[in-house]
């Protein structure tokens, strides 16, 4: 498996599980078109983990503004990072040799909520 399938892989295996979440699911089963929005979101982590993305994006990345009509909660973005991370310490097992972008993704993620905070008013 390569960098790219395995990010595909954690992306979907969170978003398989944060779609049946109680807390955040709402968010996700909202979006008509989710299935076909799970590339864009691979293509976004591609980018901030490896630079670079095989996905052609239409659209600029606008992370900040698309979720601000979401109205989440401070609690909503505490739980996605929770069981994000949790997915990603599953996929590492299985997968250990990618565990060279757990730190990177740590990073990313750490640095995101610092956006979403401030950003949100959260």
């Amino acid at each position: 498996m390569n960098r790219q399938e395995w990010i595909s892989l954690v992306v979907s295996s969170f978003y398989d599980k944060a779609r049946n979440d109680i807390l955040i699911g709402y968010h996700f089963r909202n979006i008509p078109d989710f299935d076909e929005h799970i590339p864009r979101i691979v293509a976004f982590w591609e980018l901030q983990l490896l630079g670079k993305t095989q996905t052609i994006v239409s659209r600029p990345f606008d992370i900040i503004n698309v979720h601000i009509p979401l109205k989440i909660k401070r609690g909503e973005l505490g739980r996605w990072l929770v069981l994000f991370r949790q997915t990603l310490k599953e996929k590492l097992t299985e997968y250990p040799l990618m565990k060279d972008l757990e730190g990177e993704w740590e990073k990313k993620l750490v640095f995101f909520e610092s956006i979403f905070l401030r950003s949100l008013g959260l």
